[in-house]
């Protein structure tokens, strides 16, 4: 029998709306409870050693992953037509994310007559579409916990940041190294780590000369000057709209000085480094937006 963490214990019987365990303190507690050390953070070998069965089969296209149980088993299921690597260990941590914050609330769900079939099908506990696991924030609370499980579980906050702080540079470059190290795509470690970020920096992600989502530090909001809107259009000069321009050129990535104004809705002219690389296979481009101290 699936035997979970201590933290089943911990957990009252159904009735309670709020969530039990935040999600932060769940992933940190779920390390120490498994005693998982050392980078990259390995999530198949988490969910084995919970006894989660981790299988792939082609899925629906919206899908990447599922997580299922019948009876005291449980499973996830991956679309086997995700390519990376790093996808496939986010969307495993998400789905863990799931069981271990919310298990304990739907354990007893289920009618007499699903009861008596869990013996010979999976019942689906939750089926988590690519949008839901983008890690820019999901429109629907759980998978929103479920992703900040799986960010603090593959990229745990204290030794992010100190790895962050190693490295000599800031930008795409120090993103790039750090998802080599933990495994992680690299959109999902630009988020995670301009968000830990000490500088006034921000992560756009782009399509079709427009910005879709968007991340930033504390300093960054905190700024009056800068503020940055989904939807809108990406100013014609901007390294982003150039590279995406110009998708035809070798050219995949640049780095240069453009006016705050270029991507903020300020009058302001201050100078802003932006570094955009272009994401050839989803047809996107990925900035990192750095306000350098001035003071």
């Amino acid at each position: 029998m699936n035997q979970r963490p201590s933290r089943k214990n911990q957990i009252a019987k159904p009735g309670p709306a709020t969530p039990v365990l935040e999600p932060i303190e769940g992933a940190r507690q779920l390390l120490r409870e498994l005693n998982v050390q050392g980078i990259p953070i390995q999530p198949r070998k988490i969910a084995a050693q919970l006894q989660i069965v981790v299988w792939e089969r082609e899925m629906e296209t919206p899908y990447d992953g599922c997580l299922m149980r019948v009876g005291d088993t449980w499973g996830i299921l991956l679309n086997n037509l995700i390519q990376s690597q790093a996808r496939k260990n986010f969307t495993i941590a998400h789905e863990l994310g799931h069981y271990y914050l919310d298990g304990g609330q739907i354990e007893g769900q289920g009618s007499a007559a699903d009861k008596e079939d869990e013996a010979a099908t999976f019942a689906t506990q939750h089926r988590c579409q690519r949008e839901d696991l983008r890690g820019f924030d999901s429109h629907r609370l759980e998978e929103q916990r479920a992703n900040q499980f799986a960010v603090e579980l593959l990229m745990p906050s204290p030794i992010f940041r100190a790895d962050a702080a190693d490295l000599p540079k800031i930008g795409l470059s120090a993103i790039g190294a750090l998802a080599a190290r933990y495994s992680t795509s690299l959109t999902s470690t630009a988020i995670r780590y301009t968000r830990l970020s000490p500088h006034v920096c921000a992560i756009v992600l782009s399509e079709r000369r427009q910005i879709k989502y968007l991340a930033y530090s504390n300093r960054f909001r905190q700024n009056s000057d800068c503020y940055l809107a989904r939807n809108k259009p990406l100013h014609p000069d901007s390294v982003a709209a150039q590279l995406e321009k110009d998708r035809s050129k070798e050219v995949k990535e640049d780095r240069r000085k453009v006016p705050l104004s270029y991507w903020c809705s300020t009058p302001s002219d201050q100078a802003l480094i932006e570094q955009s690389r272009r994401l050839p296979r989803m047809n996107q481009v990925l900035t990192f937006l750095w306000l350098p101290d001035t003071s």
